[in-house]
């Protein structure tokens, strides 16, 4: 929304980014707008809750902490540069899951009511417990090559003839 200020001289227009915001809604219209690719729900997030899309970076925000953000410009800054950095975490989150395997499914963000901002991922990953042995199964294998190789050897004892000595001592009592 655009307004003018008229003076008898001039007209000062005066761009809708100066004029204080003043709810909620207003807020996450304008964050909704200033970036794009990310996805802002205005919300209090629970547990369990999922929103958004792997395409974006997904943010929720408590509807009290969005009307804070509207009419306190110092905090909305403060606030803007963490959510800027929120695609560059995510990146660096991704990376790390696709490096362990791992597939992401969804993840986002929360700003609750007081501020407070939180992570969240949701992904899926192969069951590494197949792979991996746990210590007793690692034991209990390695006792089991040791009897065969214990009884490898006593085999390879019993098919070598083992010659009497020449030399034959003959006690006198």
């Amino acid at each position: 929304m655009v307004m003018q200020i008229n003076s008898l001289y001039n007209n000062y227009p005066v761009s809708s980014n100066s004029l204080e915001k003043k709810t909620a809604a207003d807020e996450l219209a304008y964050l909704q707008k200033k970036y794009d690719g990310y996805s802002f729900v205005g919300a209090n997030f629970k547990q369990g809750m999922r929103y958004g899309s792997n395409a974006t970076t997904n943010v929720t925000i408590s509807p009290q902490f969005l009307k804070k953000m509207a009419n306190d410009p110092k905090l909305a800054e403060e606030y803007e540069k963490e959510i800027a950095n929120m695609r560059e975490c995510d990146k660096w989150c991704r990376a790390n899951m696709q490096a362990r395997g791992d597939k992401l499914v969804a993840d986002g963000w929360a700003i609750d009511k007081d501020g407070g901002i939180s992570r969240w991922s949701i992904g899926t990953h192969d069951d590494r417990r197949i792979k991996v042995k746990s210590p007793t199964e690692y034991a209990n294998e390695l006792y089991e090559k040791r009897k065969e190789k214990g009884k490898t050897a006593l085999k390879h004892r019993t098919n070598t003839t083992i010659s009497k000595p020449s030399i034959r001592f003959d006690r006198k009592v």
